[in-house]
């Protein structure tokens, strides 16, 4: 399996004691939020920042709320500690990377943590612009959790708040079957991101926090969902909903294939055998230890092994009414919130395994996307021939088709959906900043993975509050001293711009590359170190785009 192939390096727990101070009072005494539901009292920390963590912004997700959108958290009549961080959404067993050390796992984590400074900006009427952490992990597992704002609070020098939260994944957040489709519950894990929001809406002016200023930003399916959330009800949804947001950041954003609700009842199935249930009722009757135990990664039919990311939205005709791509080009979007989209150099090399033949590189797309024909993969193998079997740098030797796998994995799932996404929300004056993110880890370089997929996230967040769960042990370059230190300023500068204009970075200090909106020139702006810059994307680059874009109805992209 591919996962077991690196090794985590986390800050394990966040103690609550090394970061930060309060929103409201003086001194150091404990801040208090009142929300209605429930009053928290947070940490009051030593740099200007505070935190309130394990917020419940739903109710537990158990027994009969168990594959249902979220509900309002019951009332708490006692002041709640919100001092340490509430349990993360289980994965699927399989495909995840176990228990980071740390970090305690469970099926009842709809918790939401908000970092803030107590700044008299805090205080202000106007309330500070909010950045709101979407996790990756492919919607099998939570990648990125229990991150630490205090980071980029203190890079954009108390001008942010910082809000992360739990959603669910797996079958806890993506089953489907004709039963959940008749309730209304389908695509559960987006709708969990969308009742955070909505929570944040209603919620962050007691953080000093401004609900009309509030930008997304993810990395991988996090990313993704910037984009899924795009598409959702067309850009129009439903009287009522309050998930409010007005710019996003989706940098290595992943697009998982969209199915029809019968494509995935497998998964389904093969639960009700594993727990000896015969229905939805017995599933949600079950304890968290049964239901979790049975959690296992299962078999598209008729394929062998098992697909990297088998649990994925599907059509429910409310969210999605298509594939997202076909809804792209059909103009059913927002055309209301300004984006900053790309994807790493290489988004593929962490994912595919050695290619020895073409005849590796087709079955493992096949395995991918079964509906791809022999024809797609001959012009595939056409438009990749130039591809070569190693780069400068690489002191690893990998299989001879192993760059090609990873390009067309890379292309596929990441590079391309972002390049569509760019273009065809520029054509309707959508603000789109398009970017690449060739920033080199020497390590990341030396054993082959180049530049890997999320590898901005330790930028983005800091690396001492934040790693990315690609980096390898040694893998140290964005720390003082490494030769990736000073980009740790320019992408968080970045970063917070967006955030704080709304999605403007056309007004950056006079030592700011330029970063020009994306247009019909077909440029995009080149993150690394010490040489950031606009350029071309290669044609090259254009046609493969081009080729994945036509097929979008068999990747079901």
């Amino acid at each position: 399996m591919w996962l077991k192939s690196f090794r985590l390096v986390f800050l394990a727990g966040f103690s609550p004691t090394l970061f930060g101070s309060p929103i409201h009072g003086g001194g150091h005494a404990a801040p208090r939020v009142h929300l209605g539901y429930a009053t928290y009292e947070g940490t009051t920390l030593e740099n200007g920042v505070q935190q309130f963590l394990g917020m419940r912004y739903a109710a537990a997700p158990l027994g009969g709320n168990r594959f249902r959108r979220p509900r309002d958290p019951l009332n708490e009549t006692k002041v709640v500690p919100a001092v340490k961080h509430g349990a993360v959404c289980y994965g699927v067993q399989g495909l995840t990377f176990g228990s980071p050390q740390g970090i305690k796992l469970g099926e009842d984590c709809l918790f939401v943590d908000v970092y803030t400074p107590s700044t008299s900006l805090a205080d202000s009427d106007c309330g500070l612009p909010v950045m709101v952490w979407l996790q990756g992990g492919a919607f099998v597992q939570l990648f990125n959790p229990n991150y630490n704002g205090t980071g980029i609070v203190e890079a954009s020098h108390g001008k942010v708040i910082v809000v992360s939260f739990n959603y669910r994944v797996g079958p806890y957040g993506f089953f489907a079957t004709e039963e959940l489709e008749k309730e209304g519950n389908l695509n559960i894990g987006l709708h969990d991101q969308r009742f955070a929001l909505s929570w944040v809406h209603k919620h962050i002016k007691a953080f000093g926090g401004d609900p009309d200023k509030v930008t997304l930003f993810g990395t991988s399916v996090g990313a993704g969902s910037v984009l899924l959330q795009t598409v959702a009800y067309g850009g129009s949804p439903p009287e009522g909903d309050i998930a409010r947001w007005n710019a996003g950041i989706a940098p290595a954003a992943y697009m998982p294939s969209v199915y029809e609700v019968s494509d995935l009842a497998y998964q389904y199935e093969t639960l009700l055998t594993a727990t000896n249930c015969s229905d939805l009722a017995c599933l949600r009757s079950l304890d968290s230890d049964t239901i979790q135990a049975a959690n296992n990664a299962t078999l598209f039919p008729g394929t062998l092994p098992v697909a990297l990311f088998p649990y994925a939205p599907v059509i429910d005709h409310q969210l999605f009414t298509d594939h997202p791509q076909a809804m792209l080009q059909a103009g059913n979007f927002s055309r209301a919130r300004p984006l900053m989209i790309g994807s790493s150099h290489s988004e593929g090399t962490l994912f595919v395994p050695p290619a020895d033949t073409t005849a590796d590189i087709n079955a493992f797309l096949k395995l991918q996307f079964p509906t791809l024909t022999q024809s797609d993969l001959e012009a595939a193998r056409s438009l990749y021939s130039t591809v070569p079997s190693t780069f400068a740098g690489v002191n690893v030797t990998k299989s001879p088709l192993f760059y090609k796998a990873a390009a067309m994995y890379g292309d596929v799932s990441f590079t391309c959906p972002t390049l569509q996404f760019a273009s065809v929300l520029s054509e309707s004056n959508v603000d789109i900043y398009y970017f690449r993110n060739n920033v080199v880890d020497p390590v990341e370089l030396g054993t082959g993975y180049i530049v890997p997929h999320t590898w901005e996230v330790q930028a983005v967040w800091g690396p001492e509050y934040a790693v990315s769960y690609v980096a390898l042990p040694s893998a140290d370059s964005y720390d003082v001293g490494g030769i990736n230190r000073n980009v740790v300023a320019e992408v968080q500068h970045f970063w917070i711009q967006f955030a704080t204009t709304g999605g403007n970075l056309g007004d950056g200090p006079t030592n700011t590359p330029t970063w020009s909106r994306f247009n019909d020139q077909l440029q995009r702006f080149r993150l690394q170190t010490n040489s950031s810059a606009m350029e071309d994307i290669a044609k090259i680059e254009l046609d493969r785009c081009v080729f994945w874009t036509s097929l979008a109805s068999r990747t079901l992209i």
